[in-house]
């Protein structure tokens, strides 16, 4: 499995993240076949990540996104990518470069990568579970200011992470695992300008926050609806 977390903010790396996310990656044969003959794997090998999660609005909402795509836009939508895409493909992602708007003529932005994680088994979730925090916590202990943080009900078992990288960007990774699926975040943003020289914030939310966000309302909307959508083929 390839990584689903990135170690660095690289301009070539984010644009072709993008472009990956936005155009016709097809699943390959290995990735769609990996469950067998299990309904729930099947089922969930056909969704589209960014239908099933309503294009992220919770998430630009609560961010304050201005726009998707290029990191100056506004408006737009994040990407899809099926199971099987060259960037995780043992996923169906939602992802894009977001835009959260200027100040005092600079641009801030970021890039937020979710992923859906379908297995055959509670136990094969579980393995993918462990690998991909292994990849978090490699990539957290490259940071500095690292906070983490372990939860569960509604999940079997989870897990986030905030740590501030390369050029002072905060990154979060949140991931969780229930029954025979794993959700993970992965997301960086330009820090707060209007921070700097102890000015008032310019963005809509602090790293605390939004961590606690995504653990303690936006987790539990998306695993509800997930897992409605596979009480549907169970």
């Amino acid at each position: 499995m390839k990584r689903f977390a990135k170690t660095a903010a690289a301009a070539g790396a984010a644009a072709l993240l993008l472009a990956a996310c936005n155009g016709a990656d097809e699943p390959s044969g290995d990735a769609t076949d990996g469950g067998g003959d299990d309904p729930v794997y099947a089922a969930m090998a056909s969704w589209n990540a960014c239908e099933v999660l309503g294009d992220l609005q919770p998430v630009t909402d609560y961010m304050g996104i201005v726009g998707w795509g290029a990191s100056t836009s506004e408006g737009g939508l994040p990407g899809n990518s099926e199971l099987g895409n060259t960037w995780d493909p043992d996923a169906m992602g939602c992802n894009g470069l977001f835009n959260l708007g200027d100040y005092e003529g600079y641009s801030m932005s970021g890039e937020f990568s979710v992923g859906i994680v379908p297995a055959e088994s509670e136990e094969a979730a579980a393995a993918a579970y462990d690998e991909r925090l292994s990849a978090i916590e490699s990539d957290a202990s490259a940071g500095q200011d690292l906070v983490q943080e372990e939860f569960g009900d509604p999940w079997d078992q989870g897990a986030a992470y905030s740590w501030v990288g390369d050029a002072d960007q905060p990154y979060t990774q949140v991931i969780a695992q229930d029954g025979q699926w794993v959700f993970h975040i992965d997301l960086y943003h330009s820090n707060d300008y209007g921070l700097r020289g102890g000015g008032d914030p310019a963005l809509a939310f602090t790293e605390d926050g939004l961590r606690q966000w995504f653990v303690e309302t936006y987790l539990p909307q998306v695993n509800q609806t997930v897992n409605d959508r596979i009480a549907e083929v169970q």
